[in-house]
């Protein structure tokens, strides 16, 4: 075999050299080059790459025009100097390679040019045998012919492999040394020159000391051009390579808003463009080399994961999710999904909690209930009874078992209005008012508002029994600080293909109104006390915030869920694993809605909103009337009514108390023992 192979390059030296103007070497098939595959990458809102995307091969294309003059020559030098003399086949060097291979008894050099090397990368192969030698050449000519030289070398550089799986001198200047192609310096240039024959065995990480060694031969072969000289060669010689740190393989930033984007580019019709099905879509993401511009605002996303470290961040912690969107927009500005993506050693690690899991939400979803019955002509001083515990009779065929609700802790709060139900967060008064407005109103409602998994219309949504997923939970909470108009949370603001064109650009979304501007105003006023006076006393954050705190059965799942004018979010936290109770000594405290998830909203929104000025919720272009109330009944404030208990509220005009509260401590007393009494748990 050896024979054939020498005998080879013995033939093609001669047809080079002695016969070239007269022998052709007739092309055995059209040479036929696919377009090489190309990394797509996924940006953030400032334009810093969240993650790369790519199947076998990680490459970014470049024109020609964009490599550096150095690095071109650097290449050259190494590789082909005669490149731009000869026709595809370099006489003299395969000449040379013969007398080296004899001397040798082996084949140690093959006298290819650059454009053979594109030749058997790309089209024919690497066998050594006779005949895939003459196919070698027969189409390097034929290359040559229709390419020409400029060509030629751009195909080469875009597809040769450099190392830790860069494709082209594209990748290869991001791999290495963090920077575009046209940045690159003699010295980068010199040692991607001098990676060209062995990457792996020059690898830079791996094998310093050789690629050193391969990047000053690279030097050498330049000044042998004549393309620098000695003194500068040394001086480049006695620097360090440059290189950046070691590539983490599959490393991505927000790992897990680039799984959202991921699958909603590949699943979703409204990014048909890349492709009619799943399957040609995901292909074009990961060969094409399109550019995905996304919503998320690095400094959110920076204060979201600060904010789920310190506050679960210790060995035995539970995991939290958080998803965090702009009322304003609908763009989702953070996301995490979990405790650590890159985490091998969890089998939850890239199960995406914030977008996949569906866990009970508990008490959380409680202001769709609330809205539901304000749209139905309610007011949030009715009153309800709010027993310690109620049973609800049957309600088949959905429901064919009575239904028995009780109270945390079977806190009896006698009667309660439905401002005092959201804020201590009461379970019986919630019950019945389901059972008044009816489940089908509430899940209609729910799904209008931004719960995008199916739920039935079932009593038992009152209190949170049918799971979803955190996003559905952030998309409510931006349509209530959107004043009640509704946007689809996205991800994704722009994709562009590898030439720049644009192929999807997200419209501005002006929205759907789902809730009346009065019903919406008058939904935020209740769920700021929530805050101020209830179970979510935890998350203040120095400015008007509205929020629902929900815990289901034994401490399972913990949810905080709230808004202001610029932000809307929702948290939870909970072993990915099932229903393990939150508590010691499984956690460290006894972990419910206004204990972890509340800490963990605040240490988030004061981090991400420290440079936005605190307003308040913008009133409705509505008629609204203020009246001095009760603090606790919505009752208008009697001469016998305490200064402490009297407060200013403002309603829509109608919806105003007209009636003076009757007991000198108000219509409904206000519960013993503290807001945290009643809050714990839910």
């Amino acid at each position: 075999m050896r024979r054939r192979t020498l005998l080879a390059i013995l033939v093609l030296a001669a047809l080079a050299t002695a016969c070239g103007p007269i022998v052709e070497v007739v092309p055995t098939a059209p040479a036929d080059l696919d377009e090489p595959q190309q990394t797509s990458v996924v940006l953030d809102a400032e334009g810093a790459v969240l993650a790369e995307l790519h199947a076998e091969q990680d490459r970014e294309l470049v024109a020609l025009e964009e490599v550096p003059e150095v690095l071109v020559e650097a290449v050259l030098a190494v590789e082909d100097p005669r490149f731009y003399d000869h026709g595809g086949l370099d006489g003299r060097a395969l000449a040379r390679a013969l007398l080296t291979n004899t001397r040798e008894g082996r084949v140690a050099e093959g006298g290819s040019t650059i454009t053979q090397q594109l030749a058997k990368n790309a089209a024919t192969g690497d066998a050594r045998t006779v005949g895939r030698k003459l196919e070698e050449a027969s189409v390097a000519l034929q290359l040559e012919a229709e390419l020409g030289k400029d060509g030629i070398l751009e195909r080469y550089l875009n597809t040769v492999y450099l190392g830790n799986g860069a494709y082209g001198v594209g990748a290869a200047a991001r791999r290495y040394f963090g920077a575009e192609v046209g940045d690159l310096d003699l010295g980068a240039a010199a040692l991607l020159a001098g990676l060209l024959s062995a990457p792996s065995r020059n690898d830079p990480y791996a094998e310093p000391e050789r690629a050193e060694a391969a990047r000053d031969r690279a030097l050498e072969a330049m000044v042998r051009q004549g393309v620098i000289d000695v003194a500068r060669a040394e001086e480049v010689a006695a620097q360090p390579l440059g290189v950046g740190p070691a590539p983490v393989v599959g490393r991505r930033e927000a790992p897990y808003l680039v799984d959202l984007v991921l699958d909603r580019l590949q699943h979703d019709p409204a990014f048909d463009a890349l492709g009619a099905s799943p399957a040609e879509r995901a292909d074009r993401l990961f060969r094409s080399g399109l550019v995905i511009e996304t919503t998320l605002d690095p400094a959110w996303q920076q204060a979201a994961e600060a904010a789920v470290a310190a506050t679960v961040g210790e060995p035995g912690d539970p995991a939290a999710a958080m998803v965090a969107i702009d009322p304003s927009t609908g763009e989702i500005r953070a996301l995490v999904g979990g405790r650590d993506w890159d985490d091998a050693a969890d089998p939850a690690a890239r199960f995406n909690l914030a977008t996949t899991a569906a866990r009970q939400p508990a008490s959380v979803l409680k202001p769709v209930v609330l809205a539901a019955a304000l749209e139905q002509g309610w007011s949030l001083g009715d009153h309800l009874p709010a027993p310690a515990s109620l049973e609800l009779a049957a309600d088949p065929p959905e429901e064919p078992d009575a239904w028995e609700v009780g109270n945390h802790r079977e806190r009896d709060y006698g009667l309660a209005t439905l401002r005092e139900a959201v804020t201590l967060s009461m379970n019986t008064p919630f019950a019945a008012l389901i059972e008044e407005v009816g489940p089908e109103a509430v899940a209609a409602l729910a799904a209008d508002l931004g719960v995008a998994t199916p739920l039935e219309a079932r009593r038992t949504l009152a209190l949170g029994v049918q799971e979803v997923t955190v996003l559905d939970v952030a998309s409510v909470q931006a349509t209530l600080a959107a004043g009640g108009v509704h946007r689809r949370p996205s991800a994704v603001s722009r994709v562009l293909d590898a030439d720049g064109e644009v192929l999807y650009e997200r419209a501005p979304d002006e929205g759907r109104r789902v809730l009346e501007p009065a019903v919406a105003w008058q939904l935020t006023r209740a769920l700021e006390g929530v805050v101020t006076a209830g179970t979510g006393e935890r998350a203040g954050i120095a400015r008007p915030l509205a929020a629902k705190t929900g815990t289901s059965q034994d401490n399972v799942d913990a949810w905080f869920a709230g808004y202001t004018p610029d932000l809307a979010a929702a948290v939870w936290i909970g072993f990915p694993e099932g229903r393990v109770p939150m508590e010691p000594p499984t956690t460290r405290r006894r972990v419910d809605g206004g204990t972890w998830p509340a800490e963990l909203f605040a240490r988030f929104a004061m981090s991400a909103l420290e440079r936005v000025p605190a307003e308040g919720f913008e009133p409705p272009d509505v008629d609204l009337r203020s009246v001095e109330v009760h603090a606790t009944a919505d009752c208008l404030a009697a001469p016998h009514t305490p200064s402490a208990l009297r407060v200013e509220r403002t309603f829509p005009a109608g919806l105003e108390p007209t009636e003076l509260c009757l007991e000198p401590e108000g219509a409904v007393p206000a519960p013993s023992g503290g807001a945290h009494a009643a809050s714990d748990g839910r």
